[in-house]
């Protein structure tokens, strides 16, 4: 099997869960607004934000750790290499989370205003440690790439997880804390399953020298890592002070669609290729086979992120009450930073082998205090909108820091023809659909009037046309032409395909 082939087989099986995730979260999404509305979302984002900072040491960079380390062993100490990876979690997780635990009170008064807060704080503690030392066991899966059974894991954990919310949340009405409590207890669920496996299959030794070695290319990404982290999470602290906790309810809200191209795309494709591209780093034709993978990874990663972007009017306007709508234009620009943050984790591949990780470090640190400064300002200036062009104009910053030295460690042979192709005809394409006026194309007029009654006439006389007094049938006939332009839009969409030959370049037979 070809070498990109191979790749994003194991990509879409490492999507298609969070795929199905995905789909319940937007069917549960109108009901959370409604519940929680801005202030619960902006409770949920703060904790999420002030605690994410203690996943740094132990999220996705000592995952690439493990990997990095486990490629370089023997056959014989490959096994404690990811025993050893999976100790080293839980020890330093629960030495992470001792202190904030203890003092879990005063941690809500800071973060959100009053001390209401201490046992969601908790929960999110606890299960901060349990998903981590999760994922850490569930890395074998992705070094031996058996993606069907790491995806079967993830879909077990969505569906308990889908039925905890609605139960805790819609039926016992327990409020934002359900969401907590639903958490925990599916990275439980999930951490139990990856451990079994992985203990069963490697043992739960401990190698003093793995652990060293792991340590040693791991801690160099740290301080970088929290800088970074810091001034991403400053954003919601100076909209709090600048705005109001409603502002930060609306900027997660904003922030909620682009991670899906994280989530769908770049996470999957990471896991698939980041152990791949280690593999073959020595291969006389890899630095082309990346080159290569870098056009097609672009490829699809833009297609996802114009879909999102010529949508996302209408995903917002459909799906929450009209306070939530202005994070449509928010949400545009933050999913430009996030096709840049993709390309960025990919081209992080030269200073993560040649294990030069102090300067992912240097660079971090170097724009943090320039992001908080620019964020500062902007927000000051631009409300919620200059937080997230001061993330633009910082990923963009990143981009091309980390390509210098990357290529400088590594060198690349990359695609530029293509990649010119990519980027100029994904933005005629959103240029195009963001200026069309479906109100006067004729077949979006002739659904609203002609086709879509008919679909009124069958919902008014089943079950759900007397829901709620007939609340989704007032739903559907105040968003006609958002769904209707929602689906032209993603139709129209398919024009960029047209590049797909260009892009996709005979792969040679060497790179099989």
């Amino acid at each position: 099997m070809k070498l990109s082939r191979s790749i994003f087989r194991h990509t879409a099986i490492y999507s298609a869960a969070t795929i199905f995730g995905k789909l319940a979260g937007f069917f549960m999404l109108p009901f959370y607004a409604h519940i929680f509305q801005t202030e619960g979302y902006g409770v949920i984002a703060m904790i999420e934000a002030s605690l994410g900072l203690l996943m740094i040491p132990l999220s996705g960079g000592f995952q690439t750790a493990i990997l990095r380390i486990y490629h370089e062993q023997p056959e014989e100490l490959k096994p404690v290499s990811l025993a050893t990876g999976i100790r080293l979690i839980w020890g330093l997780g629960f030495l992470l989370i001792a202190l904030p635990f203890i003092f879990a009170a005063p941690v809500s008064d800071w973060i959100i205003g009053t001390e209401g807060y201490t046992l969601h704080v908790c929960l999110a503690l606890l299960t901060f440690v349990v998903d981590v030392a999760g994922h850490g066991a569930g890395t074998f899966l992705v070094i031996r790439e058996r993606s069907v059974l790491f995806s079967a894991i993830g879909l077990v954990r969505l569906f308990v997880g889908l039925g905890l919310n609605i139960w805790l949340i819609l039926i016992l009405k327990v409020g934002v804390i359900g969401v907590f409590i639903a958490s925990l207890a599916t990275a439980a669920l999930a951490s139990f399953m990856f451990h079994f496996v992985a203990i069963r299959e490697h043992g739960f030794g401990f190698n003093r020298k793995i652990a060293t070695d792991i340590l040693a290319f791991q801690l160099p990404m740290i301080p970088g890592e929290m800088v970074a982290f810091l001034g991403r999470q400053a954003e919601r602290f100076l909209v709090r002070g600048l705005i109001s906790l409603n502002g930060v309810g609306i900027l997660e809200m904003a922030y909620k669609f682009p991670p899906l191209l994280n989530l769908l795309i770049t996470i999957p494709f990471g896991r698939a290729w980041r152990t791949k591209s280690i593999e073959i780093a020595e291969k006389p034709w890899a630095p082309v086979a990346m080159g290569m993978m870098f056009s097609r990874y672009l490829f699809i990663m833009v297609f996802a992120g114009l879909m999102l972007a010529v949508t996302i009017p209408q995903i917002i306007t459909m799906l929450t009450p009209p306070e939530f709508w202005f994070a449509s234009q928010i949400a545009r620009v933050e999913i430009l930073t996030t096709v840049l943050g993709a390309c960025v984790s990919f081209l992080y591949f030269g200073i993560i082998y040649s294990k030069k990780t102090k300067y992912m470090s240097n660079i971090r640190i170097v724009l943090t205090p320039i992001k908080i400064t620019l964020a500062y300002f902007l927000i000051y200036n631009y409300g919620l909108k200059g937080a997230a062009y001061s993330a633009l104009v910082i990923q963009a910053a990143e981009f091309f820091l980390v390509t210098s030295y990357s290529q400088k460690f590594y060198p690349v042979k990359f695609e530029f023809f293509q990649i010119i192709i990519i980027i100029l005809t994904s933005s005629l394409v959103f240029y195009w659909l963001n200026n069309f006026n479906y109100n006067e194309f004729g077949p979006a007029v002739f659904i609203q009037n002609e086709v879509l009654p008919y679909g009124v006439d069958i919902i008014q006389n089943s079950f759900l046309g007397e829901w709620k007094s007939g609340k989704i049938l007032t739903i559907i006939k105040k968003n006609e032409m958002n769904f209707i332009s929602f689906m032209f839009n993603v139709i129209f969409c398919l024009v960029y395909l047209i590049i797909w030959p260009v892009v996709m370049t005979k792969e040679k037979e060497c790179f099989d």
